[in-house]
């Protein structure tokens, strides 16, 4: 009779336990599709863009993009990078309490790279803040003020293209996920195709970096341009495809 109400009373524990970690495969699941959803809603607010006009260089133009279509200028400057790397946050949690039985040292080390490439991008990005300058030259009366707002706009530009986030804060989620990706192959939560994608894709990604100041439309040589089309193209389709893959595995580990 006292083991009867052992066992009964230790299967409510057991089952609420196993509860708060479906609820975060869940979340980390939706989170890695909804990162697929941005790179569909980036080339939706791209494309159009560009075949329109030329991307901004000056702060003048920046502020004039501004203007015209402050959401094309926000993911010009990297908005959908802002929303994918708070994306980050509960997906790689998932990841990390789906994939710690595989090598917990190196997760906790994925953990830590994905939160200090957050903290980096979002402290150096410029996006809102060329977004407020923009205004404050629209309503600035005199032309020394105009100028002020102009150099500052210059610095905010420079301050975008230095070693902050696009140097250092999302290729630290990309080496987290590479890490990720690895631990998947060795887990049977995961598919090897999840596995596999993630691996090239987020590589190619972290080989971009050399290139991340150099476009296709500039005065680029041959070799760089296949770079920038092999790292930026290759490397972004197979992240998409390893968000899905990834996404889809958590989700169905939040199953019963």
């Amino acid at each position: 009779m006292s083991s009867e109400i052992q066992v009964v009373n230790q299967k409510p524990s057991t089952e609420f336990s196993s509860q708060p970690h479906n609820q975060l495969f869940r979340v980390g699941g939706a989170a890695g599709l909804l990162c697929a959803l941005m790179y569909f809603i980036t080339l939706a607010v791209y494309v159009p863009a560009t075949r329109a006009a030329p991307a901004p260089e000056t702060p003048l133009e920046w502020f004039s993009l501004f203007q015209q279509s402050p959401i094309t200028g926000l993911f010009f400057l990297g908005l959908a990078d802002i929303v994918i790397l708070i994306l980050w946050g509960p997906m790689c949690l998932a990841f990390y309490e789906a994939l710690k039985d595989k090598n917990k040292a190196w997760a906790q080390i994925a953990v830590v790279f994905v939160f200090v490439g957050i903290a980096v991008f979002l402290a150096t990005n410029t996006a809102f803040s060329m977004l407020y300058l923009s205004k404050e030259y629209t309503s600035a009366s005199t032309g020394p003020e105009q100028s002020l707002i102009l150099a500052a706009g210059e610095s905010m530009l420079a301050a975008s293209m230095g070693t902050g986030g696009r140097y250092t804060g999302m290729p630290l989620a990309w080496l987290s996920g590479l890490i990720f990706s690895i631990l998947m192959l060795r887990s049977e939560h995961f598919s090897k195709a999840a596995g596999w994608t993630g691996i090239p894709g987020l590589g190619l990604l972290m080989l971009s970096i050399p290139f991340a100041h150099y476009t296709t439309g500039g005065d680029t040589s041959s070799f760089q341009t296949l770079m920038i089309s092999v790292t930026y193209i290759g490397g972004g389709l197979l992240s998409l495809a390893w968000y899905i893959l990834a996404g889809l595995s958590l989700i169905k580990l939040a199953r019963p």
